[in-house]
Formats: structure tokens, C-alpha cells, sequence
């Protein structure tokens, strides 16, 4: 009996093949990609960048990331064509006109220095950590912005002591708990489906939503993306959608380099104002923000 059902398996296998390969003289037709292998060869990369080490401590990283804005919505459904599957994606959706093509540079090196460059309030600003410093330009802009809440820029003794304590306490460190090669493991997490094809900075992309399973975290339910992802698996767009905004933003520059340039977080010209912070927290919240 067990070596009939042997022989009807081969048989099976066998027949299946057959039919797989095609006809003779001709190349099998592979099918598409596994959607769990084409999210984990595209998240993993930027997720190593925040993973800790095998000892459990903060890795040395970097990330450069050129975005652009294409489409905001003040809704829960995603911006884009009626489907999302095909054609190229230029959509305005909702977004206020003043925010269309709005351009962010983020640089970041892990464990603790990262600078955003980006419009707040119809200025282009530039802010930055660098480990306990704290600064952001052109700083006379900056003090106007934040206004009364804004201290003195570089007060001696305590108020700098202060300012190093805050930083390291709410700021902490670039990096998630999760060690590096557990990081193989995200996209087992998701819920992710095949939204079909369709072109972005005429690159032909495949189109994957996903989201987190609902069994891992309430505070997640009603968020989710949806990834226009490359051949070579780059990330070329993402829609991020929550329970009452979503929006979507191009990706014009993802890169990975071993290490950044000091130089990279270290401000140039005179104008630069020191910051506390919550007054770095606060500028980052102002990201994208209208007068």
C-alpha cells in the first residue's frame, strides 16, 4: 500500500511537471514572485538599518532618503486611480496645492544622529540631531516660528546640562528592539495581497497592500500601505492610510551607504539656532505643516 501511494505521488509530480514545463524546445513561464518574498527583500533592508546587533545593542547604520509628496487625503481610502492597478501613478488625490511635490531629505546614521531637511510653514528648514546636539537653520526663521516657547540658544552650566539630559531621554535611540536577523521575520507579521501592476517614474512596479495582522496590536487596526515596489525591489512609492488621513509619497532616493560624513550633521553658515528637545520634537511635528 505504501509503495502504491509512493508510486501515485511520482505519478502525479511527474504529470504536473509536464504540464508546468511547457511544450518541448520551449522555456517554463515562472509565475509571480512569492508577495511575501518580494516585501521581505524590500522591507529588510531598511529595516537592518534600525535592527540592533547580535549582542542587543544599537548598530552603526546609515539611510539617505529623497520623497516627494504626491497626494494627501483628509479620508481613510487610499489616493490614486479607482483600482490602483494600472497606468501611471500621478494622482493629486485631496492634497492642498501648496503641498503637492513637497520634497523632504532625510539622512540618518544609527545609533543617534539624523537630519531632516523639509518645508514647515512655506520655509525650507533644515533640523538636526547629532548624538546630544540639537540645532536646526536658518535659525533666525526658526525663532520665529516657535515663538515664545523657544529658549535662549546657548545657555551655559545647567540649561546645557538639561538640554543633553532631555535629548537622550525623549529622543533615545534610532533603533527598534529586534535584533537583525529576526528582522526575517517581518513580513510573516503582515497581511499583505497583490494589487496588481502599475507605473511609477516609468518604472514598471507590482503593487503589494499590506497591513498588520490584527491579532498583534489594537492600536494598529485601521492602518495600512500600500507598496509600489521595483524589480530590482527597491521601493518606488508608498501609500500610508489611517483611520483619518492618508497619503502618498514617491520615493526619488533610497540608499544604504556603510557610513556618512561627519560633515553630514554638522551645520554650516551662522545662522543656526540651538534647540531643546522638545523644540526638536515640535519642529518635526511642523513637517509639511501650512502657515
Amino acid at each position: 500500500m505504501k509503495m502504491r501511494k509512493m508510486c501515485l505521488f511520482t505519478a502525479g509530480a511527474a504529470l504536473l511537471g509536464m504540464g508546468t514545463a511547457g511544450a518541448p524546445g520551449q522555456e517554463a513561464r515562472p509565475g509571480p514572485e512569492n508577495i511575501y518574498d518580494v516585501l521581505s527583500k524590500a522591507l529588510l533592508p531598511v529595516g537592518r538599518v534600525f535592527a540592533m546587533d547580535d549582542d542587543g545593542q544599537p548598530g552603526s547604520h546609515g539611510m539617505v532618503l529623497d520623497a516627494h509628496l504626491v497626494a494627501a487625503e483628509a479620508s481613510g481610502t487610499a489616493p490614486g486611480s479607482a483600482d490602483g492597478t494600472q497606468g501611471e501613478v500621478t494622482g493629486t488625490g485631496g492634497a492642498p496645492t501648496a503641498w503637492q511635490g513637497q520634497v523632504v531629505h532625510l539622512a540618518l546614521m544609527t545609533p543617534d544622529a539624523v537630519l531632516v531637511q523639509a518645508p514647515i510653514g512655506g520655509d525650507v528648514f533644515t533640523v538636526c540631531r547629532d548624538g546630544d546636539s540639537l540645532w536646526a537653520t536658518p535659525g533666525s526663521k526658526v525663532q520665529a516660528l516657535l515663538g515664545a516657547a523657544t529658549e535662549a540658544a546657548d545657555q551655559p552650566g545647567k540649561k546645557k546640562k538639561n538640554r543633553k539630559s532631555d535629548a537622550a531621554k525623549l529622543l533615545g535611540t534610532l533603533g527598534v528592539p529586534v535584533r537583525e536577523q529576526e528582522m526575517a521575520l517581518l513580513p510573516i507579521l503582515l497581511e499583505a495581497a497583490d494589487a496588481g501592476t502599475a507605473t511609477v517614474g516609468g518604472v514598471q512596479c507590482r503593487v503589494i497592500d499590506a497591513q498588520t495582522m490584527p491579532q498583534l496590536s489594537k492600536s494598529l487596526r485601521g492602518w495600512a500601505a500600500r507598496l509600489w515596489i521595483a524589480p530590482d525591489y527597491g521601493i518606488k512609492q508608498i501609500t500610508l492610510t489611517g483611520p483619518r488621513w492618508s497619503g502618498t509619497v514617491a520615493i526619488d532616493k533610497l540608499a544604504f551607504p556603510a557610513e556618512l560624513p561627519e560633515a553630514t550633521f554638522q551645520p554650516t553658515g551662522t545662522d543656526v539656532m540651538r534647540l531643546t528637545a522638545g523644540q526638536f520634537l515640535e519642529l518635526i511635528g511642523r513637517v509639511g505643516a501650512k502657515r
